[in-house]
C-alpha cells in the first residue's frame, strides 16, 4: 500500500510538472519575452523555488525507482496493450530527458549557464534544430503521454471519469500541441531578432570554441552521455535479474496450475491469473486483477489445502459473494504448491447463442426499475390471442416511452415483465431521480391506459415495481450481429425482488433507501418503510420505502 502511494503520489507531482512547463512553453504564442517572462517567471516559479526543487527531484528518483523495481519483479512481459505502452514509455523517458535535465539544470548548478528561454530556444530552433528540437517534441510527447495513460488507468473506474472523458481527452491533445506551436513561434521570435538585434545572437548563442565556456559545455555533454549510459545498466540489471529469477524459479521452484483443458507450470510466487496470462489461456478479469470484481475467480479442485490465506482485499470480496471455501480470485492467489482450479466466469460466455463481452463493461453506480403485471393471466383470460397481444404492447409501449424519457434503457422484457438501468453514464444522483421521475410518469399512463380500456379489460390494471441503485458492471450484449446494454451485479436482482414484495406489503412502488441515498436526500418523513430481506442477502436487510398513491411519490420526488 505505502509503494501504491509513493507511486501515485510521486507521478501525480511529475504530471503537474510537466502540464506546467508545457504551459509555460504555450506562452510563446505571445513572442519570445512572454515566454520568459511569464511561462518561465511566472507559470513555473514554484518549480523554480528550493521546496519545489527538491519535490521534483524526489520524486523524479522515487517515481523512476519504483518503476523500476516494479519491472524487476514483473512475473511476466504478457500485459494488456495499453500496460505495455505505458510501460515502454516510461522506460523511454529517463533516456529523453538526461540531456535536457543535464542542459537545463546541472548547466545552470554546475557552470551558472543562462537557464533562460532566450538561451535555450536559440540552441533549439537555430544551433541544433535536427537533433535539439526533435528530441525536444519526443520529450514532450512521450512524458505527457505516459502521464495520461497513468491518470488514465488510476481514474477509469470512477463514475465521474467517464462522463467527462470527452473534455478531457480534448484538453490532453490541446496543451502539448499549444506547447509545441509556442515553442515554434518563439523560434521564429529568435530568429527574427537575430537577424534585427546587432548581439542577441553573440549573447544567446553557442560559445566560441576554445573557449572556458565550450570546454564547459563539452564536459556537461559528457556527463549526460555517461548518465544515459549508467540507466541504461540499471535497466539491464533489471531484465538481467528478471531472467535469472525466472530460470531459477522454474528449474527448481516451478508449480504446475491444472485448467480443464491444459496444465502450465510456473515460477512459485505468480499468481493464477499471471500464468493464465503468461501462456495465452483465456481468462476473464474486468478490473484487469486488482480484486475489484470477482470475474477471475476459480474453484479449486486441488491443492486447496497448501494455498496460502486470502489477502484482506481478496476476503472482502468473496464475502461480498457469499462465496464457498473453494472458490479464490485468481488475481490474488499464489499457489506455492501444485493446484487445480476452474475459472467460474468465461471471457465470452455463450449461452443459447448469447455472448456477454465482459472485457469491455464499465462499473458505475446505476439505479434499476423492474415493473410486472398483476394478474396478468386473468387478464388475458377470454381473449383472443391477438387481443392479448395487443394489450402488451400498449402497456410496454407506455413503460419503455416513460423510461426512455427520463434517459433510462430497457434491457429485458420477458412477458410483461420490464427491467431496465438508469446512469449508465455514471451519473448516480441524476439516475436515481431519473428511475423515481420514470415510475411516476409510468403510474400515470397506465392509469390512463385502463381508462382507455375501460371495455376490454375484465379487471383494473394492477402492477408492481421495484426500484434500487448499487453497483453494477455495465456492458454490450451481442447476438447475431446486434448489441443490447446490460447490467451484471446484484442491483438488478434486488429491484425485481422488490417489484415482487410490493403485492406482499399491499403498495404499488417499493424503493430501496439506497436510490434516496444516490440522490443525497433522504425520504420524507412520514413515509411507509419497510425492512425487507432479499433472497441472497438474507445478512444484510435493506430499507425500502413504499407508495401506493402517486401523489405519495410525488412528494417524494419533491423532497429528493
Amino acid at each position: 500500500m505505502l509503494e501504491r502511494i509513493l507511486r501515485l503520489s510521486t507521478g501525480l507531482v511529475l504530471f503537474s510538472y510537466a502540464a506546467t512547463h508545457l504551459l509555460s512553453h504555450a506562452c510563446g504564442l505571445f513572442l519570445l519575452d512572454t515566454m520568459d517572462r511569464v511561462g518561465r517567471g511566472i507559470v513555473m516559479a514554484p518549480w523554480r523555488t528550493a521546496p519545489g526543487r527538491g519535490l521534483l527531484i524526489g520524486s523524479l528518483f522515487v517515481h523512476g525507482g519504483l518503476g523500476l523495481a516494479a519491472l524487476a519483479r514483473r512475473r511476466h512481459l504478457t500485459m494488456p496493450r495499453i500496460e505495455a505502452a505505458q510501460l515502454g514509455l516510461g522506460l523511454l523517458i529517463p533516456l529523453l530527458i538526461i540531456p535536457h535535465m543535464a542542459n537545463v539544470r546541472l548547466g545552470y548548478a554546475l557552470y551558472g549557464f543562462d537557464d533562460s528561454y532566450f538561451r535555450l530556444v536559440y540552441q533549439y530552433w537555430i544551433t541544433s534544430p535536427a537533433l535539439g528540437l526533435s528530441r525536444q517534441f519526443t520529450l514532450m510527447t512521450v512524458l505527457w503521454t505516459h502521464g495520461c495513460l497513468g491518470l488514465h488507468m488510476w481514474l477509469r473506474f470512477r463514475p465521474w471519469y467517464r462522463h467527462w472523458s470527452g473534455v478531457l481527452l480534448a484538453i490532453v491533445i490541446v496543451v502539448p500541441v499549444l506547447a509545441m506551436l509556442g515553442i515554434m513561434n518563439a523560434g521564429w521570435d529568435t530568429t527574427l531578432r537575430t537577424t534585427l538585434e546587432p548581439g542577441f545572437g553573440a549573447l544567446h548563442g553557442p560559445p566560441k570554441v576554445g573557449t572556458v565556456e565550450a570546454s564547459q559545455h563539452l564536459r556537461l555533454e559528457g556527463l549526460w552521455r555517461q548518465m544515459q549510459v549508467g540507466y541504461l545498466a540499471l535497466l539491464g540489471t533489471a531484465f538481467a535479474y528478471r531472467g535469472a529469477r525466472q530460470w531459477y524459479g522454474r528449474r527448481f521452484r516451478g508449480v504446475t496450475i491444472t485448467y480443464p483443458a491444459v496444465s502450465v507450470r510456473v515460477p512459485r510466487g505468480f499468481s493464477i491469473l499471471e500464468a493464465s496470462r503468461l501462456h495465452g489461456i483465456a481468462h476473464a478479469s474486468v478490473c484487469g486483477g486488482r480484486a475489484r470484481c470477482s470475474t477471475c475467480r476459480v474453484r479449486v479442485v486441488r491443492g486447496a489445502g497448501d494455498l496460502p490465506p486470502p489477502n484482506g482485499i481478496e476476503a472482502a470480496t468473496l464475502a461480498s459473494l457469499g462465496a464457498l471455501a473453494d472458490v479464490r480470485l485468481a488475481c490474488q492467489t499464489r499457489p506455492q504448491a501444485d493446484v487445480s482450479v476452474v475459472p467460474l466466469v468465461a471471457v465470452a460466455s455463450r449461452v443459447q447463442g448469447l455472448s456477454i463481452a465482459f472485457d469491455h463493461g464499465f462499473e458505475h453506480v446505476v439505479t434499476a426499475l423492474a415493473i410486472d403485471l398483476r394478474d396478468s393471466t386473468r387478464l388475458a383470460a377470454g381473449k383472443l390471442p391477438f387481443d392479448t397481444l395487443h394489450l402488451i404492447n400498449r402497456y410496454v409501449g407506455c413503460v419503455s416511452a416513460a423510461i426512455e424519457a427520463h434517459g433510462g434503457y430497457v434491457t429485458s422484457v420477458a412477458g410483461d415483465g420490464v427491467m431496465s438501468v438508469f446512469g449508465v453514464d455514471g451519473r448516480a444522483a441524476v439516475a436515481a431521480g431519473a428511475a423515481l421521475a420514470a415510475a411516476f410518469d409510468i403510474w400515470n399512463a397506465l392509469i390512463e391506459l385502463e381508462r382507455e380500456m375501460t371495455d376490454d379489460l375484465r379487471a383494473p390494471l394492477r402492477f408492481g415495481v421495484g426500484i434500487h441503485s448499487g453497483v453494477a458492471i455495465v456492458g454490450a450484449v451481442a447476438l447475431s450481429g446486434r448489441s443490447s446494454l446490460q447490467f451484471l451485479g446484484d442491483t438488478g436482482n434486488v429491484a425485481a425482488r422488490l417489484e415482487a414484495l410490493t403485492k406482499e406489503k399491499a403498495c404499488v412502488v417499493l424503493v430501496s433507501a439506497d436510490v434516496f441515498c444516490a440522490t443525497n436526500r433522504a425520504p420524507l418523513a412520514g413515509a411507509v418503510r419497510h425492512t425487507v430481506v432479499v433472497r441472497g442477502r438474507e445478512a444484510q436487510p435493506l430499507e425500502a420505502i413504499a407508495f401506493s398513491d402517486p401523489l405519495e411519490l410525488a412528494k417524494a420526488m419533491a423532497g429528493a
